[in-house]
């Protein structure tokens, strides 16, 4: 066997082996972000949790004595410092332009009729929904107007 095609062989040999480990890392890539969005959905219930209890404090008016409000934004401050570190990752809260449901952003987990307003206008969200790096890590769960 000449050198020349010993060399072509190996040469040949060596591209297909970059091929695959090319291959294997886009693999372990996706791997490791599908995890990381894991991750960071498991963390988003903690900040659910934050915002359902501040949301109950406003609904009962607990928030009106001074000394009930200075522990309550005391407590608030844990939310701030996990929405400090999504931000510092690059996750988002999803924002609807105009008010407009967007199918793949979020999933309906009710309907209302309103003839006042345009179906698909969002009445309510019942839990915000997350990006990361501009994609989907959590869909948003939202109340639209259906007529």
């Amino acid at each position: 066997m000449s050198i020349k095609k010993e060399l072509t062989d190996k040469f040949s040999d060596l591209q297909r082996d970059n091929v695959t480990l090319r291959n294997q890392l886009e693999e372990f890539e996706k791997n490791q972000e599908k995890r990381i969005d894991e991750i960071f959905c498991e963390f988003l219930t903690v900040v659910d949790t934050f915002e359902r209890a501040e949301q109950a404090i406003k609904e009962r008016e607990l928030d009106k004595d001074d000394t009930t409000k200075k522990a309550i934004n005391r407590l608030l401050n844990a939310k701030k410092k996990a929405l400090f570190v999504l931000e510092k990752y690059d996750v988002k809260r999803i924002e609807f332009e105009n008010n407009k449901s967007v199918e793949e952003l979020c999933e309906v987990s009710d309907t209302e009729p309103d003839p006042t307003r345009e179906t698909g206008d969002i009445v309510s969200i019942e839990k915000q929904g997350y990006k990361r790096s501009e994609h989907l890590i959590r869909p948003a769960e939202v109340i639209i107007v259906k007529n």
